[in-house]
């Protein structure tokens, strides 16, 4: 009689049959790092098969019906990958960028959705899982997660399996779980400005049915950039860094794994996260000679008019396209970032259903005393000198950040009538507080000030004037009670803002296969959700934090999927798909008026459309996928920014509607015995059919969608990696790849981006590999040694850029120049 194998084995096994879900996938992940991509079969190289968990169950990469890009933990290892924020380059139509003046936020975008609204109270529009565990912020979630198995990308609207809705996509992170069986790896790098990072991952034998894993993460190196300034701090900074671009992390995790029954399994695991360090300079790539509004452009010469700091900011300028790595910057400090997280699993087998509890619980703090978007200036103020040279910031803020999350989640999934019917139905329920305090300062040509009679007689005084033309800057806030001033005497204007936020949903999938060769898949979700927040903005006359503005709304929405997918032949299928996707509504914590910040932002729907093929051919020595896929979107939320006398602001609105729409392919073949390709590419065609904007000159509103441009939306991306691996030696197996990325040019906001864009970039990585270095007499104990580079051509590119508007300059943060190093991995098992 045959054993029927326990539980924990059939669970983490478990794929929907072959036909029940063929359709269309992208298998950029397939290719493992350190071996080729490839399996013995029938005597010839075969690529592996992949599992993916992008149903909430594992499955077949091929038989998966939706567009995806698969990182498995060997081809993370390869392409240098250690945290989410670098696969941007690698999947097609996908741009994963830093944010401004923190090691520990991005701004993710697929298919020319996203937002990069830093703000707390504002969603992503791509939803972010750790273990099947929603991550509400894409601020503070650059952190390194310890013994990562797999990443997927998933594209396209995402909701009636996933605990949040979102109309772009999804990002899943899966981690490794113990095995029970006594294994350990260990890794060491040494690089570039002295960087060091070491690991450590230890399964632990299983005792009474439990089984623990440990892993530990850490990293130290030195900034790329200097800060030559070694005078005081300007508020709100405390004190100021010697360099730019520097980390300190450390991270570690805990994972159990309890199987008391061959029918129940419990999954738990604690992560914690403490990272510090200095972001990347903020370099000021423009000082303008204009005023522009979105409707009409006006000469405003900042150089003259802002007198001795305009110039100096312009002086320093430089090459725009081309990052500078020495800077004087009196208002940059050390970031931080705490993450601490819990996750339990709960999955009990009852043939032929399976019933599943997952609980999340999370709680973020990170934050910097300063950060300084331009450099130190000597110049004459009104208000803080008296007419004489004082210093005087451009622009600089702090930011102290709190959040914590809870999610409970339940499922039932199985299948029936002889397996040709599968299903999945569920209810989420998602908590979320949130809080943050951001006080800024900055420094404005007064002429923007000096239409108030009693200021215009100051400055005249103080011999700012003449003739009517008043020519410097004055430092914001004003130090004394005038309307819009600063209470607290303290240069700086307090703004912080909060919100509690509670959502939940049921929802439901079913898969049928009509045929052997048609399946029909149909989903539906219902979800509600409510917010209740407010902000303190001196900016709007507050006073005392009892001052602030309360909000509260609701929003509830029923979207859904219906798949069709068909397999042609047994090497090629294809699907047609549609998705209602749907991004709830919010507040702008930084609006620029208290009635703005009253009234919410609507919810964002999109018709999602896809086309799709999967095939793998010649004896599975070429797997080819391919996409179209055309996204109708109506009240797209917009982020604007504005600045003006109250400091830099921004505002979420529907802007209209649009037609996103492009082509996606993924290739990957084994070329000769040895030999690996892997290439994407996708093509993006993004515009505005409706962006509503109000024009200054008629305070109306007015169609601006012609001059209007979607941020984030490179028309062309594409990746090549290129592994080969020579024949089998005595000291080991030798392996080399290469891998060359491209995104075309892109802008960082709608409109306003004359100077905020990112142009086309060509990057090169390089990997030499040693692994299997025999270590004493058997195989147990194996040793790798890798050689690498990033960057290997030095390009300079811009991962985000603002252009300040009526502040009269603009920045851009650079990427990182060239790197390289030397990796070490010794494991025994």
């Amino acid at each position: 009689m045959v054993k029927k194998p326990c539980f924990k084995q059939r669970y983490n096994q478990r794929r929907v049959p072959h036909r029940a879900l063929p359709a269309l996938m992208l298998a950029v992940g397939a290719l493992p790092a350190a071996s080729p991509a490839v399996a013995q079969q029938s005597g010839m190289q075969a690529l592996e098969e992949v599992v993916v968990t992008a149903q909430r169950r594992e499955a077949n990469l091929q038989d998966t019906p939706i567009a995806i890009t698969a990182f498995s933990s060997d081809k993370l290892d390869a392409l240098g990958v250690y945290d989410v924020s670098d696969i941007g380059a690698f999947a097609p139509n996908v741009v994963i960028e830093q944010s401004p003046n923190t090691n520990a936020g991005m701004t993710i975008f697929i298919r020319g959705i996203g937002t990069s609204e830093t703000a707390l109270m504002a969603d992503p529009k791509i939803g972010l899982y750790i273990d099947d565990i929603y991550v509400s912020k894409t601020m503070g979630a650059v952190f390194d997660i310890a013994d990562i198995e797999r990443i997927e990308v998933l594209r396209g609207p995402q909701g009636t399996l996933f605990g949040r809705n979102t109309t772009g996509g999804a990002i899943t992170v899966t981690t490794a779980k113990p095995t029970g069986e006594f294994d350990l790896k260990a890794d060491a790098s040494f690089g570039r400005w002295d960087l060091r990072r070491y690991g450590l991952s230890m399964n632990l034998p299983e005792v009474a049915n439990v089984s623990a894993k440990i892993s530990w993460h850490q990293k130290r190196v030195d900034g790329w950039a200097k800060n030559e300034y070694d005078g005081p701090p300007i508020p709100p900074a405390d004190r100021v860094v010697s360099e730019f671009g520097s980390q300190n992390d450390d991270a570690w995790r805990l994972a159990l794994r309890w199987a008391p029954t061959d029918t129940l399994l419990v999954d738990y695991s604690y992560d914690r996260t403490d990272n510090d360090g200095s972001a990347p300079p903020f370099q000021t790539i423009a000082v303008k000679d204009y005023l522009y509004d979105g409707f009409t452009t006006t000469p405003f010469p900042y150089e003259f008019l802002g007198g001795e700091m305009y110039q100096q900011m312009a002086a320093q300028v430089g090459d725009p396209t081309r990052r500078q790595t020495r800077f004087s910057m009196d208002g940059h400090t050390e970031g931080w970032l705490e993450v601490e997280g819990h996750a339990l699993t709960v999955a009990w087998d009852l043939e032929p259903i399976t019933l599943k509890y997952i609980f999340g619980h999370r709680e973020t703090q990170w934050g910097y005393a300063g950060a300084d978007y331009g450099g130190a200036y000597i110049a004459r103020d009104a208000f803080y000198g008296g007419g004489a040279p004082v210093p005087t910031p451009e622009f600089s803020a702090g930011v102290l950040s709190d959040m914590e999350m809870t999610t409970h989640e339940f499922q039932i999934f199985g299948s029936a009538l002889s397996d040709r019917l599968n299903y999945t139905a569920g209810a989420f329920f998602y908590k979320e507080d949130i809080f943050q305090d951001q006080p800024q300062t900055f420094a404005l040509p007064i002429i923007f000030l000096a239409g108030n009679p009693d200021l215009f007689a100051a400055y005249d005084a103080l011999g700012f004037c003449e003739g009517g033309l008043c020519i410097g800057t004055q430092r914001l806030p004003l130090p004394f009670g005038v309307p819009g001033a600063d209470p607290n005497f303290n240069g700086v204007q307090d703004f912080s803002y909060g919100q509690e936020m509670e959502s939940w949903a049921v929802y439901g999938q079913v898969s049928y296969d009509f045929t052997d060769a048609l399946t029909v898949t149909a989903g539906l979700r219902y979800t509600d959700e409510e917010r209740e927040g407010f902000v303190f903005n001196e900016d709007f006359g507050h006073v005392t934090f009892d001052d602030r503005i309360g909000v509260k709304e609701d929003w509830s929405n029923v979207s859904g999927v219906l798949n069709f997918s068909y397999r042609l032949t047994d090497e090629m299928a294809v699907y047609a798909k549609y998705t209602r996707g749907f991004n709830g509504g919010g507040f702008n914590a930084r609006s620029g008026s208290a009635a703005a910040f009253r009234t919410p932002a609507d919810e964002e729907i999109v018709d999602a459309y896809e086309l799709g093929v999967k095939s793998e051919l010649f004896d599975r020595r070429v797997r080819l996928n391919m996409a179209l896929f055309w996204n109708d979107y109506t009240d797209i939320q917009i982020t604007q920014f504005e600045a003006g006398t109250g400091g830099a602001s921004s505002r979420i609105v529907n802007a209209g509607e649009g037609v996103y729409q492009g082509f996606e392919a993924d290739l990957l073949a084994v070329v000769a015995d040895g030999l690996t390709v892997d290439l994407t590419y996708g093509y993006l065609d993004a515009s505005f059919d409706e962006y509503v904007g109000i024009n200054p000159a008629t305070d109306q509103p007015e169609d601006i969608s012609g001059i209007t441009t979607v941020s984030y939306a490179p028309r062309h991306s594409a990746a090549l990696g290129l592994q080969y691996e020579f024949p089998q030696t005595s000291y080991g197996l030798v392996s080399a790849r290469v891998d060359v990325t491209y995104k075309d040019k892109f802008v960082f906001h709608p409109f306003q981006n004359q100077l905020d864009f990112s142009d086309n970039r060509t990057l090169v990585n390089a990997r030499l590999s040693l692994s299997d270095i025999p270590l004493g007499g058997d195989d147990t104990h194996q040793l790798r040694v890798s050689l690498w580079a990033k960057n290997l051509t030095d390009e300079h590119y811009r991962h985000f850029g603002i252009d300040f508007g009526a502040l009269g300059w603009a920045g851009a943060l650079f990427g990182e120049p060239r790197s390289y190093g030397i990796d070490f991995r010794y494991e025994f098992n």
